[in-house]
């Protein structure tokens, strides 16, 4: 038996699908895995004496991502003097929070603590709490490949572990069948059709809107924090690059509450369209840019040029191409050709997430195959983790 598989892993979660994937999957393995559902673990007297664990916290920093989603969510609110005696409540409330994660941790002699996401409370507050007890952390999210899931011990999104040096991918084929089918997202509200595809232009580029509340925008976009401010940037971009032939497709996120009628037909050269599949549109551009989105990399398995605008796990040389303001965007989109991408490279690193990273199929609808994965990967016995950790002792070398 390994040493992994004597440690005690407890898989903590708020949403009811996600503790009853992890429920599942304690079922199936001969691991140590327990299950707690967060929001239904009350504080007791008994988690004052971890709240001195909170000490390290810098709370004003800690929140940030909270309150700006808040303030997007509610600004009203945030206008009135009930703001400040929410934020003050919630200082305290995370330290609360976090002080009652490091009692139930240390009350259930956890080793590895799993979190959902991570970057978002109160999963963030779970992932703090076992770090400030000296235990491991893993982090779950959707998986980044259609019908796959995410299981990393660095983090989600732009924090996981996949190397950010194009080299490392140069040990794959590349030749692998990869999905073509992407998954359809539900819409959460109605927005303005907008365009049908016979009426696109014949070369333009797509640009998905993200859900401005997500951590994708809040924590890991440096520089647009609105899909208003995106289309902005877009404008500008339009008319540095002086090109009259430039065309930008947008589609709203189906998933985002918050609609942007104002924005269509405001600019001839940028076009809305909420009708056509995502899947539509990336076949029909000649190249995708998106903040962070999942659909960098649907547009990668599609063959697309992909132009990222912030932090993101696949912003990669010769893979993706990295803009970081108006000018740069302006550049890449006049030379689309000039980025410095390699199909080669693109499906060298498609291949890694395909056959290495991802844990096959969705959590949703997880069954034998992926509880195997995912047993493997928790002992850090799976190829992905073998190969990382001999590219990390390479680099040290």
């Amino acid at each position: 038996m390994t040493v992994q598989a004597e440690k005690h892993f407890l898989l903590m979660a708020r949403g009811s699908s996600h503790i009853r994937y992890f429920k599942r999957f304690a079922a199936s393995t001969s691991l140590n895995v327990s299950v707690v559902q967060v929001n239904k673990v009350f504080f007791h007297p008994g988690y004052f004496s971890y709240w001195r664990f909170t000490r390290s916290l810098d709370v004003d920093t800690y929140l940030i991502p909270h309150f700006a989603k808040k303030r997007k969510k509610f600004p009203r609110l945030c206008k009135t003097w009930l703001w400040g005696a929410y934020e003050w409540l919630m200082k305290v409330y995370a330290r609360a929070e976090i002080a009652k994660f490091c009692g139930l941790i240390d009350n259930m002699r956890a080793d590895v603590v799993g979190a959902w996401n991570g970057q978002k409370l109160p999963s963030s507050s779970v992932a703090f709490a076992a770090k400030a007890m000296g235990k491991e952390v893993v982090y779950f999210e959707n998986g980044l490949l259609p019908h796959s899931t995410t299981c990393d011990v660095n983090g989600v999104n732009c924090q996981n572990s996949l190397p950010r040096d194009a080299s490392f991918y140069d040990q794959f084929s590349g030749e692998v069948t990869l999905p073509q089918t992407l998954q359809v997202r539900a819409r959460a509200k109605a927005k303005a059709d907008g365009a049908k595809i016979e009426s696109l232009p014949e070369h333009y580029i797509f640009v998905p809107f993200q859900v401005e509340t997500d951590s994708q925008v809040i924590a890991n976009s440096p520089w647009i924090k609105s899909m208003a401010q995106l289309w902005q940037h877009i404008v500008n971009a339009l008319d540095m690059a002086d090109n009259p032939n430039l065309k930008v497709v947008i589609k709203e996120h189906p998933s985002d509450v918050i609609r942007h009628d104002n924005l269509h037909n405001k600019d001839p050269r940028i076009i809305f369209t909420n009708q056509c599949s995502t899947q539509e549109l990336i076949e029909n551009a000649d190249a995708v840019m998106t903040i962070n989105s999942t659909v960098g990399i649907e547009s990668l398995l599609l063959g697309k040029k992909v132009i990222v605008l912030g932090d993101a796990c696949y912003d990669i040389p010769s893979i993706a191409y990295r803009v970081s303001d108006e000018a740069s965007m302006a550049w890449a989109l006049n030379h689309i050709d000039d980025c410095g991408f390699d199909e080669k490279k693109q499906r060298q690193f498609l291949q890694c997430l395909h056959d290495y990273y991802v844990i096959p199929q969705a959590w949703a609808q997880a069954g034998e195959e992926n509880f195997k994965a995912l047993e493997k990967r928790l002992q850090q016995q799976d190829a992905f983790s073998v190969l990382v950790a001999e590219y990390k002792q390479q680099k040290r070398a």
